[in-house]
């Protein structure tokens, strides 16, 4: 199963799924199974197997009071592996001129950067093209954290917001 990556063009993760699927089929001679979330549903009837869902994990903003470290917590209610991270900014202000970075985006206690250094928070906007990513599974329960740095707090009244969304694929009905 191709977990977070597009397949050749494809564009959609489900459907990516469902024609790699084929394509391995075709290769071992026996018929593709046809992923449940390409299956119309039965109304009526619980929705079983993965589905891709957004988890939202709220919004927060650099102010002249909040200091340059903030970060936004979601914490799944099913099982969850994180495939795509979106964060949206809004700018008000003379000063809201910083730089937003992501430190750290933590599954539990690991930490899911393969490096030590920050990542622009632009790598993860809406708009963003092939931004897919690979986060550890979590289960209800594990929070996931994303922490965010900014290079200068914005003064007086001017702020800089921070909304952020991940999708991922969530196990059961």
């Amino acid at each position: 199963m191709t977990m977070g990556y597009y397949d050749e063009g494809v564009g959609t993760l489900e459907l990516a799924d469902y024609v790699g699927a084929r394509r391995r089929a075709r290769r071992g001679n026996r018929r593709a199974a046809v992923p449940r979330n390409l299956v119309p549903r039965i109304p009526g009837m619980p929705e079983r197997g993965p589905r891709l869902q957004p988890l939202g994990m709220g919004s927060t903003a650099f102010t002249a009071a909040s200091g340059t470290l903030l970060q936004l917590t979601a914490l799944p209610q099913k099982p969850f592996k994180g495939q795509r991270f979106i964060v949206d900014l809004t700018r008000t202000g003379a000063t809201a001129t910083g730089l937003v970075t992501i430190s750290r985006l933590d599954v539990g206690a690991d930490n899911q950067m393969p490096g030590a250094g920050a990542v622009s928070a632009n790598a993860f906007s809406p708009l963003a093209v092939d931004a897919n990513i690979s986060l550890d599974p979590a289960t209800p329960g594990v929070s996931i954290i994303a922490q965010f740095n900014i290079s200068a707090a914005p003064a007086g009244a001017d702020r800089v917001d921070i909304g952020a969304t991940l999708f991922g694929t969530t196990m059961g009905g």
